[in-house]
């Protein structure tokens, strides 16, 4: 069976493969100065989840939980893309990252590791659908559409340490979201996230950062108390939520020597 997911080819076209899965209201288009960084040594492929970009919009049946889609429609990409028989390493942001979540638990061994950039861990507990959050998400990409130039100078504003074509991507992927997926304000797996820790075996990276992040002190004391030594988390300082784009330098220099000692003990060329 053929995935119905939306993918761009943004490195060498054969190797260790990095399948890179965006934040929630991204988009594949979100990723370039990351393809520039890693495009010469793997083969990059950028997801468009399921309601993003390219991909199939939801039926109404699937917003029931739109989480639990997001991770059969990941497993069935990785299992097209690992049966090529090459070393195979996730990278996902947010939304990206709780798919992901799910993947490892649910598939261990399907990856040869993964990195989770400030995945939905929340502690409290963030759990179920949530209207008003929904509401406000779908007003804000409706403002994004209605006037982009200003949200481009809005964000820049905002996010002064953004590659350029990081903003630009982030803004592209904004012109396609299915805004009743939004409307829910759920895209976290239906299995609270640390139940599905205790179940990941394979090498994973948890990369956060200092502010307005969602791995935050209460969140790695909790993953002190499960310790599984299959994680690892770094945070990365000054950096938030948006881990990469904020502290992309810092980002790279933790990121890329994991991934180079995951992918060669994976095989990789």
């Amino acid at each position: 069976m053929t995935s119905p997911l939306a993918t761009r080819e943004l490195g060498r076209t054969r190797g260790p493969v990095l399948v890179l899965l965006h934040a929630n209201g991204d988009s594949a288009a979100s990723w370039p100065d990351a393809a520039r960084r890693w495009g010469d040594g793997y083969r990059v492929v950028a997801v468009d989840a399921r309601g993003h970009g390219a991909s199939p919009w939801f039926s109404p049946d699937q917003l029931e939980e739109p989480g639990d889609v997001f991770i059969v429609d990941a497993i069935e990409l990785l299992e097209e893309i690992a049966g090529d028989g090459g070393p195979v390493i996730g990278i996902g942001h947010s939304l990206g990252a709780g798919t992901l979540t799910g993947v490892l638990a649910a598939r261990p061994g399907l990856l040869t590791g993964a990195v989770l950039v400030d995945p939905p861990w929340d502690t409290p507990l963030v759990h179920g659908p949530r209207p008003g959050v929904g509401a406000g998400w779908v007003e804000a990409v409706r403002e994004y559409q209605r006037d982009p130039e200003r949200a481009l100078r809005d964000h820049a504003v905002d996010h002064p340490c953004w590659p350029a074509d990081e903003r630009s991507g982030w803004l592209e992927a904004k012109q396609s979201v299915d805004l009743d997926y939004l409307a829910t304000g759920s895209g976290r797996p239906g299995t609270p996230w640390p139940r599905l820790v205790r179940d990941i075996a394979d090498a994973t990276l948890v990369v956060t950062g200092e502010r307005d992040c969602l791995v935050g002190e209460a969140t790695r004391a909790e993953l002190d108390t499960i310790a599984n030594s299959a994680i690892e988390v770094v945070v990365v300082p000054g950096a938030g939520h948006y881990v990469r784009q904020d502290q992309t330098d810092a980002f790279h220099a933790v990121v890329d020597p994991w991934l180079a000692e995951r992918l060669h003990r994976g095989g990789g060329d």
